[in-house]
């Protein structure tokens, strides 16, 4: 991989706030090349030609899904100039959770099984267990490159809760400037429960709301669903005409003193600060029957305010009325963390207009995006995770949505997401033991057990973290404890996932020499080239057995046979820990096993017959995806034997055979 081009980082615009151990200031950012691996063109091209002739603001743009870190999506959109109108982010929120979805076999027929059941584990999507110091440096340099891809008159929304939200706050002042809070908002996403019997119940998230400069959209949005509008409703909207038609009286009276606007009226005599509005529009409010005229000349006007034209109280800062997506809500993607639609509705709608450009740039199962194109908006998304990449494919696929899909190439290779690469480092590490069994403290991850009673510390700075100078000083200072801990560490290992350009062993060994704090040999390993001497184990592929033949004038394609080594592991794994519970003593038959074909383990199957080089074009109408309780129909008809088929199975991992390799 050649070597990338770095732009600068513009500096915080607030004073620096937030001091702690190891605080960094970044002031570059790499661009790495980023690779279109997949277009996707909707079926309802009526309604986008449509909405084409609505409004032409970035008609020219493309909506983008891309897989990669907030960092690289954010140096690519600004080596293409792009600027965004609004940004919404879910970060993680430093929980010290783990967050993990159930994989299900997919069954049909006889065979069929209750959902719960057929859960072989879980897959971990991300981890959010962080040292508090390392999280905050993390997040900060990605609130300042997502500052830089913002328009002058964008806002920001930033979703966290109480675990490290009240530091944020604080990081969002150096980045956008305390003159650009807008608001602390505080959703209510659950109602209250059972709690510790020593404090209140934590209902809550947190969103701070940001502008980047003196300007921002700001549309007032209206709610009738809180309880308190529900009873305002209830009690104020009480008169009728006879036609059914609910309606409140309002006072015509202007709080002003406005002597332009005192005129008789149908013999009333106006208010001594005269009438809320002028002759002309009275006159259209009382031919639309929107006037409720006394009868005498000494009482009031009042305007009538229809119950179905009420649009609500005023949005304030404080939402109770966007519940949770539900078990049984048609949106749910039993994806850990997924926020409603309803939200990212009211805050797409509050802050941008049709046509601009929405971000999420930690994306998730993609409710933004979605929610962003049903709302005529054009979008960017972005996750690191092939999980989350999917999910957020197929959701948008099935709003008709249209995008194009890119992956960043910055030379790391992950399995499947950064979790779970972080869980399998270690494990092709001969003799890898952890922390814990070595007496380390929290900064090692663990280290390599030697015969004679000695052993070699390991520190993995990250999927996430740059490996800078700054953060090697730190770890500098962490290896020189060593030696005055414990005589039993003889050399240390550094592994990284990104490093400056200017750091290589070379430039640590001078380091090391010039301090001279240390006997120790440090060794710095690139997570890739431990990944391509020994990650072979974690990357076999899965293998299929397709047939082709002539049916008619189509082409018959059958899955005749899918077979995954990890999920075979994964089933294996289970029903030993099935039968050390005691579950399958008395009953083997109970045991998950593989059916001959397979056909269980696969959750998706598509078609490329445009055969673009280098990007997968799905046909969207060959497009099989099961359902939890259902397999892959398992045979297709093509009108051509010229394509390509992906595969993905229900851990997520996919693999691509051309036609032209069956038979």
């Amino acid at each position: 991989m050649k070597k990338p081009k770095q732009y600068n980082i513009t500096p915080a615009k607030g004073q620096a706030l937030l001091n702690f151990q190891g605080r960094r200031f970044p002031e570059k950012i790499d661009l790495f090349e980023a690779e279109l691996i997949e277009e996707v063109r909707g079926k309802k091209e009526r309604q986008q030609n449509l909405f084409d002739k609505e409004t032409d603001l970035n008609s020219d743009f493309r909506n983008l899904l891309i897989q990669g870190d907030c960092l690289s999506a954010c140096a690519y959109l600004k080596s293409k100039n792009i600027k965004v109108d609004l940004v919404y982010i879910d970060p993680p929120f430093a929980s010290g959770a783990n967050y993990a979805k159930k994989i299900y076999l997919r069954s049909s027929g006889k065979s069929e099984i209750e959902a719960d059941d057929s859960s072989i584990g879980e897959e971990v999507m991300y981890g959010d267990i962080w040292n508090k110091e390392d999280y905050l440096n993390w997040l900060y340099e990605r609130l300042l490159v997502i500052r830089d891809v913002m328009s002058e008159t964008a806002s920001i929304y930033v979703h966290l809760d109480w675990h490290i939200g009240h530091y944020v706050k604080v990081l969002l002042d150096e980045v956008f400037g305390e003159e650009n809070f807008v608001n602390e908002i505080v959703w209510q996403r659950k109602q209250a429960q059972a709690w510790a019997s020593n404090q209140f119940g934590i209902t809550n998230d947190t969103i701070f709301f940001y502008s980047n400069g003196d300007e921002h959209i700001f549309n007032p949005s209206h709610s009738k669903n809180d309880k308190d509008t529900q009873k305002y409703i209830k009690e104020r909207f009480v008169f009728d005409d006879g036609d059914g038609r609910k309606y409140m009286k309002s006072p015509l009276v202007n709080p002003l003193n406005r002597p332009n606007l005192r005129y008789e009226f149908h013999g009333i005599k106006p208010p001594a600060t005269g009438w809320l509005y002028s002759k002309e529009r009275m006159d259209k409010l009382y031919n639309n029957n929107e006037l409720v005229i006394p009868k005498n000349g000494t009482s009031r006007i009042y305007r009538k305010i229809f119950a179905d034209q009420y649009k609500g109280q005023m949005i304030q800062n404080i939402w109770t009325d966007v519940p949770i997506v539900n078990p049984m809500a048609k949106e749910r993607l039993d994806y850990n963390t997924q926020k409603p639609e309803k939200l990212l509705e009211r805050i797409i709608q509050t802050s941008s207009g049709k046509g601009m450009i929405v971000a999420d740039l930690f994306s998730g199962s993609g409710p933004t995006p979605k929610v962003a194109n049903d709302l005529n908006r054009k979008f960017i998304a972005c996750d690191i995770g092939i999980n989350a990449i999917q999910t957020t494919r197929d959701r948008l696929i099935k709003s008709g949505a249209e995008f194009d899909i890119l992956k960043i190439q910055d030379g790391l290779r992950l399995f499947r997401n950064p979790a779970q690469t972080t869980a399998k480092i270690f494990t092709i590490i001969n003799g890898f033991k952890s922390r814990s069994d070595l007496n380390l403290n929290e900064f090692w991850d663990g280290g390599i057990a030697q015969s004679n009673g000695s052993y070699t510390p390991v520190k993995f700075s990250g999927i996430h973290e740059k490996l800078t100078k700054e953060l090697l000083d730190v770890y500098l200072e962490e290896i020189y404890q060593l030696e005055y801990v414990s005589g039993r560490a003889n050399d240390v290992i550094v592994i990284y996932a990104h490093k400056d350009i200017d750091i290589d062993q070379a430039y640590l060994n001078k380091q090391l020499n010039k301090t001279a704090k240390t006997t120790l040999k440090v060794k710095l390993v690139s997570l890739d080239n431990l990944l391509g001497e020994k990650g072979d184990a974690l990357f076999m592929p899965d293998n299929a057995d397709i047939k082709v033949s002539k049916s008619g004038k189509k082409y018959k394609v059958e899955m005749k046979k899918y077979f995954s080594p990890y999920l075979k592991n994964k089933i294996d794994d289970y029903n030993a820990k099935k039968t050390k519970q005691g579950a399958l003593e008395q009953d083997l038959s109970k045991a998950v096993k593989i059916s001959k074909s397979g056909l269980e383990l696969i959750e998706s199957v598509q078609f490329d017959t445009t055969l673009k080089k280098d990007v997968w074009t799905s046909n969207l109408r060959l497009e099989d995806k099961a359902g939890i309780k259902e397999k892959i129909k398992g045979t297709y008809l093509l009108d051509t034997n010229k394509f390509k088929i992906k595969i993905r199975n229900i851990a997520g991992d996919e693999i691509v055979i051309d036609g032209k390799e069956l038979k």
